[in-house]
């Protein structure tokens, strides 16, 4: 498997959270009280692993591309 296929992969959960996402919301406003609370904390897990998910995408994505120098770990040494 290439890294722009595992991209890809990545992009379809990407799309799958966002669903998970909306209908989630949907049945969010019949709520109140602690059943609100707890569906507002899972709707922010959901954001952080669709969040997660984009990032891991675009990261495998541009992996190889010249752009790409904005490395987080480890920095494009500086030419002398």
């Amino acid at each position: 498997m290439t890294l722009k296929e595992l991209s890809k992969q990545y992009y379809d959960d990407v799309e799958m959270l966002t669903e998970l996402i909306e209908k989630q919301r949907e049945l969010t406003k019949n709520y109140t009280g602690a059943k609100l609370h707890t569906a507002n904390r899972y709707l922010v897990c959901l954001y952080e692993m669709r969040r997660e998910a984009r990032i891991t995408a675009e990261t495998l994505e541009h992996y190889y591309d010249e752009v790409s120098s904005g490395r987080i770990y480890h920095p494009r040494p500086k030419e002398i």
